[in-house]
């Protein structure tokens, strides 16, 4: 009876594994169940592996999407110059709500931190893309190609020109939130020319 043993738990992995593909829902509450059962060998330990990893690795993207959005607007704010004051408030306003929910990730899974610096620097290729979009949505649309053309290759800065600490305003090791008296200083100058005068 013993040598039988194997063949029945590739059997159920091998279920297990077929569920998967067929219904993600149905798999992951069997899978919980054979899990609280202390059943091992119908885990699709393959699988289970790849969702516990997919858990961390859509922290961290979340985390780098909200500090993309972040660095977006605050690009957006520094280069835009034909912007009203209600806008450039608004996107400062949305900057301090992409800050918060970035401190919330770190609060809530703090084995980020470590990957701070890594998490950042990612951050600013699809930031400085969607500030592209962005500033050429706010030109003339028969002059879409040239002026899409003229902010990625000449406008906007190829390399990330804000401090870490300049755009987030939170350091985890010290800081209970974001600091929203902080922005990176070509930001802050902006900022404080169009919107301090009254």
């Amino acid at each position: 009876m013993p040598a039988a043993e194997p063949v029945i738990r590739n059997r159920l992995s091998r279920e297990a594994a077929e569920l998967y593909v067929s219904d993600a829902y149905s798999w992951a509450m069997q899978q919980a169940d054979a899990l609280r059962r202390g059943d091992l060998d119908a885990v699709d330990w393959e699988n289970v592996i790849e969702e516990i990893e997919s858990v961390a690795r859509s922290e961290r993207n979340t985390w780098g999407s909200l500090c993309a959005r972040a660095v977006e607007h605050l690009l957006v704010i520094e280069f835009w110059t034909r912007a009203t004051d209600k806008a450039l408030l608004h996107r400062a306003r949305e900057v301090m709500r992409f800050r918060r929910r970035m401190a919330d990730v770190l609060d809530r899974s703090p084995g980020l931190k470590g990957q701070y610096a890594a998490m950042y620097a990612s951050a600013w290729r699809p930031a400085r893309r969607e500030a592209v979009d962005r500033l050429t949505e706010y030109e003339d649309p028969a002059m879409r190609k040239e002026t899409r053309r003229a902010w990625d290759r000449q406008r906007l800065p190829l390399e990330f020109p804000y401090d870490r600490l300049d755009v987030v305003a939170y350091d985890p090791k010290h800081d209970a939130a974001p600091d929203n008296d902080i922005w990176p200083p070509s930001v802050a100058k902006v900022l404080n020319r169009r919107l301090a005068r009254g």
